[in-house]
Parts: C-alpha cells; structure tokens; sequence
C-alpha cells in the first residue's frame, strides 16, 4: 500500500476533522466540570440534520485555520501516488454532513489539529483515488483532507467512523514520519499473529469492519490487515464506541493493551488528549444518545 491509499472506503494521505466547542478555548485547560458543562451547551443542532449548517463550518475552520472548500474543488488533483478526482457536493448531501462534520471535528483540541499540519477541507462527491472509489483521501504532499459528502450516507456511525478512522492515520504519521511500520504495537498482538495485505485489499468488502470479538486483540477483521489500520480502527471505536471498547477490554488482554497505548500515543503527540479529551469523548456521546 503506497502512501496515498488507505482503503476502508477511506483512504491515507492527510486529514483533520472535529472538536468541540468548549475546547477551543482556554476553558479546555481549566478543568473536566466546565469543559463537559460548556459542551452540552455548545453543542449546536442535531447531526446529519438539513438544517444550514454553512456558518458553523465557516466558524470552525476559523478557529482551526484550515480552509473549508465546498465549492470548486478544482479536481482532478495530481499527486505522487495518482490523481485525485470528484465534484462539487450537492446542496442537501452537504447540509446534512456538514452537521456531523462540525459536530466530530469539534470533539478534537485545536493544538491537536494544529500538529497535524492541516491546511485544507475539500467536501465533494464522486471522490476517487487512482480510479478506485474513497470515501475520503488525506492527501500529505498537499495537506489536505478530501471527504465524499454521500457515499457511505446510510449509515451517520459509518460516516463518523471513517471521518476519525482517517484522522488518525494522519496523526500517526504527523508524531514520527512512520505510517505503515510500529514494532511496538506490533509486538502487543497475540503470538505469531501477521497482519495481512493492507486495507486496500479489503477493499469493498462489506462485513470487514463489522464489530466483533472473533478477531481476539482486534475490533473488527479491517484491523488485522495491516498496523496502521489495526491503530485507526481502535482510536475511531474509541471515541465513537467507547462502551463497546470498554466491554471487550474486560475479557481482551490484548485489546486493554492497545487501548492503553493508544492513549499514551496521543498524549505524547499533543499533550491536550488527555483525560479531558476522553471525558468529552463520554459526554459527547451520552449527548448525542439523548437526541431524537
């Protein structure tokens, strides 16, 4: 798999998306209490609703200084790996996902994003990397991250998934330079254990991210295909599943350890995703399960 590719529906290359509103100011560093407290009331509109959500947006990519690019992508994007392709998104399809776009990217701490040398968001539709379908690319020569607005739209947890799944892998490569290589969280996998042949081969197989505890060590079958998404996938179910992660932890001796890495990873990264960040995480999602 080349630097540019990261299949899932996803791809690898450059990304940042989500926080919350109560982080991106002092308040974040001044205690649990008024950060969860701000964030219900910050919180703004239901996810995925249809509701104009053009001015958060704009708002949030101020705040994060990365520039929001609905309108003329200027597609096709040439890069080392192959071009990248797509159109403009619709009207409806990007209304409804900007909703849930601001809501995740908000989730995360502005120095977190600023580490991850983001410049640019382009939202679009039809998106493709060297002719396969995406459903995001993070493009690295260019910092910037390409989402599909509609594909994978059937499902809102999908969507998140992939928004923080492909955020990840950017940050993993932002804290060494290192992306497809981790001896130590390789050595962490139950003995004689071999990742597979990358998230590109999987490809379009839809049961390979389904949540399930026959893979012992691993979310799901997409995480034995390779390090970095075996990595991706556990950040992403950490913040949009952690119950669930938390439950297979209990009976998963492997998994506890990744879940405890993974936290010792970030923190070291941008020392802001500590444990504040995983109470926002927490709230965030009581939140959102309160909603109609």
């Amino acid at each position: 798999m080349n630097l540019t590719t990261c299949p899932r529906g996803h791809a690898v290359h450059f990304c940042a998306t989500s926080r919350v509103m109560h982080r991106r100011s002092r308040a974040y560093h001044t205690g649990l209490l008024f950060a969860v407290a701000l964030f219900l009331a910050c919180v703004s509109g239901t996810i995925g609703d249809e509701k104009d959500n053009s001015a958060e947006l704009a708002k949030l990519a101020t705040a994060d200084h990365f520039e929001a690019v609905t309108n003329d992508p200027g597609f096709p994007v040439k890069s080392t790996y192959g071009l990248i392709r797509g159109t403009t998104p619709g009207k409806s399809a990007m209304q409804r996902y900007a909703g849930l776009f601001v809501h995740e990217f908000r989730l995360y701490p502005p120095e977190l994003i600023r580490r991850t040398q983001l410049k640019r968001v382009v939202f679009c539709e039809k998106l493709s990397f060297d002719g396969q379908t995406r459903n995001a690319v993070p493009d690295f020569e260019h910092d910037t991250l390409y989402l599909d607005v509609s594909r994978g739209g059937y499902s809102r947890d999908y969507l998140r998934e992939v928004i923080h799944h492909e955020f990840f892998h950017i940050i993993d490569y932002r804290d060494d330079g290192q992306l497809y290589t981790d001896d130590a969280w390789s050595a962490l996998n139950p003995p004689g254990f071999k990742y597979g042949n990358g998230g590109k081969a999987a490809q379009g197989v839809a049961t390979m991210g389904v949540l399930t505890d026959k893979f012992p060590g691993f979310l799901d079958e997409y995480a034995t295909t390779a390090v970095e998404e075996d990595k991706a996938e556990v950040f992403a179910h950490m913040v949009i599943d952690p119950d669930y992660v938390a439950n297979r932890d209990k009976t998963d001796p492997v998994l506890t350890a990744k879940t405890k890495r993974m936290k010792e990873l970030l923190v070291k990264f941008c020392p802001e995703m500590g444990p504040i960040f995983w109470k926002v995480v927490a709230d965030s999602q009581e939140h959102a399960s309160t909603r109609p």
